[in-house]
């Protein structure tokens, strides 16, 4: 049976990663990473550095 892909409550693409969005964000579902990031962007002003750089 075939997985059924994921899609981003936002920009209504696949998943990759899934990333949950903070409450204040008022988004229902899941997140994909670029609409992760740009949430950040949009609520912490600011540079961002990945830790978990070893995983891409």
């Amino acid at each position: 049976m075939l997985k059924a892909v994921e899609k981003c409550s936002v920009c209504k693409g696949p998943i990759v990663q899934k990333y949950m969005p903070m409450k204040s964000w008022n988004v229902d579902g899941i997140l994909c990473s670029a609409c992760y990031s740009k949430k950040l962007g949009e609520y912490y002003p600011g540079e961002h550095v990945r830790v978990n750089t070893d995983k891409e």
